[in-house]
Parts: structure tokens; sequence; C-alpha cells
């Protein structure tokens, strides 16, 4: 199958699909900042934008304050659309059937201080953001309270590529979905997610339930889940991760 199948095709004659999505630098240019505290003085060390944010590990005294990443009006006026994941997000929807395949909104940042201006902004450029969820992996921190029954199962999340893993474990889990997808513009969280698949192909209980769940006959040769990890470059194109 061609990349534009795997990016349109949610779902099909074999059963449901879910694709996650990150924001940042995936659907929109943004420019928020994560500051980087000292814990006694309160100075800001440092400045961080989503990506470094991806990977930085605080030192003992140090600590993040989100002031900017949660200001939903931040978002709203400086976030710059990148045309080519627009684009295909509303070719996603155009081919949505009623099998009930889904789109999902995968990014680091907790609450906004205000949900309707930040989901404006989707609005504003032609997406169906009432047609999707938005999971919100900063919550693991700021909000434990909406992931424990994942910290429960899975155990608290050691990065945000770990957060995010989690969370696309918690969907796959239900044996809803036959076809896995991750549009992201760090290579850390798209190589999780292929690790991730490594993973579940050998969870037994969790393809048992696909199976279950879709009528999967024992000589079907198709394979019960397929993952496909779908690296953002600078450029908004698009490229295929395997492991």
């Amino acid at each position: 199958m061609r990349l534009k199948g795997y990016l349109t095709e949610l779902a099909s004659e074999y059963g449901k699909g879910i694709t996650f999505i990150d924001i940042d630098e995936t659907i929109f240019r943004t420019f928020a900042m994560i500051y980087v505290l000292d814990k006694e003085t309160k100075e800001v060390v440092k400045k961080l934008n989503n990506q470094e944010f991806n990977t930085y590990k605080l030192k003992p005294n140090e600590e993040f304050q989100f002031n900017e990443f949660r200001d939903a009006k931040l978002f709203n006026k400086t976030s710059i659309p990148i045309p080519q994941t627009i684009k295909r997000i509303k070719r996603m929807f155009a081919n949505i059937d009623k099998r009930g395949s889904k789109v999902v909104l995968l990014t680091a940042r907790a609450d906004f201080d205000d949900k309707d201006t930040f989901l404006n902004k989707f609005r504003e450029v032609g997406l169906p953001i009432d047609q999707m969820y938005v999971e919100r992996v900063g919550n693991f921190q700021s909000r434990p309270e909406i992931y424990s029954r994942i910290v429960k199962n899975q155990g608290q999340p050691k990065s945000t590529a770990d957060a995010k893993a989690k969370v696309i474990t918690d969907y796959v889990s239900t044996g809803e979905y036959r076809r896995v997808r991750l549009i992201d513009d760090d290579a850390k969280n798209i190589q999780d997610f292929v690790s991730l698949q490594k993973s579940i192909e050998k969870n037994k209980a969790i393809l048992d339930k696909v199976k279950q769940i879709h009528g999967i006959p024992e000589d079907e040769t198709f394979p019960p889940i397929q993952f496909f990890g779908l690296l953002v470059k600078p450029d908004g194109s698009l490229k295929r991760v395997t492991g």
C-alpha cells in the first residue's frame, strides 16, 4: 500500500483503524516556550521549545514552568498551520466510514487555560476538531487523576515519548483497532512507537482480543494489527519509519 493509502484508509474490509497525531510542529508551527527555573531562586535557567522539551532532563535543582505552554490565547494567536498536514487530516475524515475509525490528537501539553480558545484555532483552519479527542499527556504530572488507570496498569511514564506510548497502548489494548498510526515530528516518539509495535505483536492477550472482536479466522494471513509510524519532516513531508 502506498503512503497515501496509509493516511486515508482508516477503515476497510479488515476493520477499524486509529490514527494518533501530534500538534506542535506537526499540525501547527508553535512558539510557546517552557521555562526551566532554578528551584530556589526561581530564576530562568533556560527556555525550551516543544522539541527541546521532549528530551530535556531536569537537574536536581531545576523545575519546569509551563505558563506559555498552557496559554490558549498565545496558541491561537501565534500558531501557523502546516498546510500539508492540514490537508492530510481533511482527507482522512473524507475517508472515515461508519465502522468507528478514530483520529486522536496526542500532545505533550497539559490542559490549556481556555479550552474553547484552543479548539477555535483548529476550527479556523477547517479541521473537524469536535470529532477528535485531544489526549494531553502533560496531565500525567499536572492532573494525575486523569491517567490514574494507565499509571496503575503500566506505571508512571519516564518521558514524553513514553507517556505517548502508554496512551497508545491503552487504546490498542481494547482490541478495537486493527490499524494503528502515529504522525509526529519527534523521531524519539516515532521510535518508541515502533518499539511498541514489537511489544504488542508478542502480547497474546491483546492479539486474542483483537481476533475475537473482529472475528478473525485462524487461517487469515493478514496481521491482526498493523502499525505505521510517520515522521513529519521540517518541510511538512512524511517519512514512514519501520522497525
